[in-house]
């Protein structure tokens, strides 16, 4: 995969979110920032582009939620839902930082397979039904990422996941660093060990579902409207 120029911009948007976040204190100012930085690095922006933003900060809205209440980690800024006004949209950013990174149209999938949606009910109740116990959540990531490692092991899988993980560890170190979020169990460093598995899961099912939903969509969408 050569380094290209998207890629370049892609991995400095990293960097720029971060001293967004770090020195942006007015929530409602860093949002607007926010928003501007991605639309600048990513564009230009396709009908599948914009969808995918919008499911993942969709869904994870949801997820965050379940999980604040589960109490198994929590935010120091509270501004809805028990979570910060970018919050959100961060997991926006995230998944286009991997299929812009990473996406190969050779390899690209065009559609949500039956496996994607079982990896995805196993992902989600780990992370939504499991009581707070760090050691309990470990085991819970840790057999629901087994199970995405069984369905999913292609290389772009595997890139997926490892480019997944490491942008996560990023984000967690700052966040936990910094304040920004917290976990009440940690294990190390301030964060828990289920991290990696959570990390690897968003690269799976962003490669395997969130992407190929996006696609069919704005496929679907396109046709609508010739």
């Amino acid at each position: 995969m050569a380094f290209t120029k998207r890629k370049r911009l892609t991995v400095l948007a990293l960097p720029a979110t971060l001293i967004i976040l770090y020195f942006v204190t007015p929530r409602l100012i860093a949002l607007p920032l926010l928003l501007i930085t991605w639309y600048a690095v990513f564009s230009p922006w396709n009908s599948s582009d914009l969808v995918l933003f919008f499911l993942a900060s969709t869904f994870f809205l949801f997820q965050d939620y379940v999980s604040l209440k589960q109490g198994i980690f929590e935010f120091r800024f509270k501004d809805v839902l028990g979570m910060p006004y970018y919050e959100p949209f961060l997991w926006g950013f995230y998944f286009m930082s991997l299929k812009r990174f990473l996406q190969n149209d050779l390899h690209e999938i065009r559609h949500v397979g039956k496996r994607a949606i079982i990896g995805l009910l196993a992902t989600s109740m780990a992370f939504s039904l499991v009581p707070n116990n760090s050691r309990h959540l470990t085991y819970a990531a840790m057999g629901s990422t087994a199970l995405l490692f069984i369905l999913f092991h292609e290389r772009f899988d595997i890139y997926f996941a490892l480019s997944a993980l490491l942008l996560g560890t990023v984000i967690e170190i700052f966040g936990v660093s910094t304040g920004q979020w917290s976990y009440p169990q940690p294990d190390f460093g301030g964060l828990p060990f289920w991290y990696a598995a959570m990390w690897i899961s968003v690269g799976l099912l962003g490669r395997r579902f969130m992407i190929p939903l996006a696609n069919s969509i704005a496929d679907k969408w396109g046709r609508y409207r010739q």
